[in-house]
């Protein structure tokens, strides 16, 4: 660099500048002598930290394991619901087509979607029908006690006393 030759401003050489006669001394610290605990504590937690890396990297390979087969799982569980949805459409077009058939055959649906529209329809109004092939059990006999009389203590008894006994009172 050139120095400023206007006069304006003072030269770098004008400046004193200080000479070092001494080195520094060395801190105090860098004096002492190592000791060899402290040498076996680094190596310790130099150890301790590898450790706790090693298994930080097996839960991050864990954790992205797990989110690869979430992943996996909800492709699947969509790919199977579009397979539903699908079979469902295919369903629907082929009873379509088979009410079409029926309608052309017969002129009107099929029977048995009217029976089963006829069951829904008072279903939904609150009445169950039965339309299996069992039969219905019988219904329960209720044995009551029937009244003993002795026709001889009846002959004695007047008229109300007979009605009292046969309205069982």
């Amino acid at each position: 660099m050139s120095s400023c030759t206007c006069g304006t401003h003072e030269s770098e050489a004008s400046e004193p500048v200080e000479e070092i006669k001494e080195a520094p001394e060395a801190v105090e610290a860098l004096e002492e002598p190592v000791r060899e605990e402290d040498l076996n504590k680094e190596d310790e937690l130099t150890k301790d930290l590898e450790q706790t890396l090693g298994k930080l990297k097996e839960v991050m390979a864990y954790l992205a394991d797990m989110a690869e087969d979430k992943k996996m799982m909800e492709e699947k569980a969509e790919e199977d619901e579009e397979e539903e949805e699908e079979e469902e459409e295919d369903e629907e077009k082929m009873d379509e087509e088979k009410m079409d058939e029926d309608e052309k055959r017969y002129g009107k649906k099929s029977k048995e979607d009217s029976l089963e529209k006829s069951l829904a329809t008072l279903k939904k109004y609150g009445f169950n029908v039965y339309s299996g092939s069992k039969n219905t059990p019988a219904p329960k006999t209720i044995e009551t006690p029937k009244a003993k009389y002795d026709f001889n203590d009846l002959v004695n008894k007047s008229w109300e006393e007979l009605e009292r006994l046969e309205r069982g009172n």
